[in-house]
């Protein structure tokens, strides 16, 4: 495998860390927090309803429906406006995990782009990445606001390549989600999967080329091979 000429990452729980969603999001859930994980398995399952039914909603706007529909089959009653008040208020409040500022400066030291490709909306993102200070690291943000699809559709791989510059294979994507990773492996890019807390690979996906704990160890793989 030929060491990447630029990296990918997904942001949502890959670089940031979801807890603050966690605690501000269970107090619509009866205080449970456990289910703003299925909230969020929800956000992604319905964003891709969204595509396969012809129609593009802002992230935010599925992510409030969703919440609805979630308190809703738990016996609690959400309004729209309150779930998309709530969402807006932590979304943009994420920290960075622990291992991600180093090791994306010493990833920056080998000289390949590095680009944030998230689901979330250009004007979101950009928000993020400032909050949790990492938004000098990349040298291209990208949303799949922006052609108006979602990750793991193949275009949105085959297009952020284009936008960058970089052939599919000489790409790599990173992220938490196995769904992230097969998505990007089936249009041949390379990809690792980073085993963040809860997390594990989609045993029915396609296999990632790494396999890691976190952003330091993918770092001292990518200079091996660098």
């Amino acid at each position: 495998m030929a060491a990447p000429k630029a990296l990918f990452f997904d942001i949502n729980e890959t670089l940031l860390d979801m807890a603050e969603m966690k605690h501000g999001l269970a107090p619509l859930l009866g205080g449970n927090e456990d289910l703003v994980d299925l909230w969020f398995a929800n956000l992604l399952h319905h964003s891709l309803v969204d595509i396969a039914s012809n129609q593009f909603h802002d992230f935010i706007d599925i992510g409030a429906a969703v919440l609805v529909m979630v308190a809703h089959s738990k016996g609690f009653s959400v309004s729209e406006d309150e779930a998309l008040k709530a969402i807006k208020g932590h979304i943009t409040k994420l920290p960075a995990h622990e291992d991600v500022a180093t090791a994306l400066a010493k990833l920056q030291s080998l000289n390949v782009p590095l680009v944030a490709l998230s689901n979330s909306s250009i004007e979101g993102l950009k928000a993020q990445l400032e909050f949790a200070g990492i938004s000098e690291c990349f040298t291209h943000v990208l949303s799949t606001e922006q052609i108006n699809t979602y990750k793991p559709y193949p275009d949105v791989y085959r297009w952020a390549c284009k936008e960058v510059g970089v052939e599919p294979q000489n790409a790599m994507m990173v992220a938490a989600h196995g769904w992230d990773v097969s998505g990007a492996k089936a249009i041949g890019m390379q990809t690792t999967f980073v085993n963040r807390p809860g997390k594990m690979m989609y045993p029915l996906g396609l296999k990632p080329d790494f396999n890691v704990k976190d952003l330091t160890e993918l770092e001292q793989q990518i200079k091996k091979g660098a």
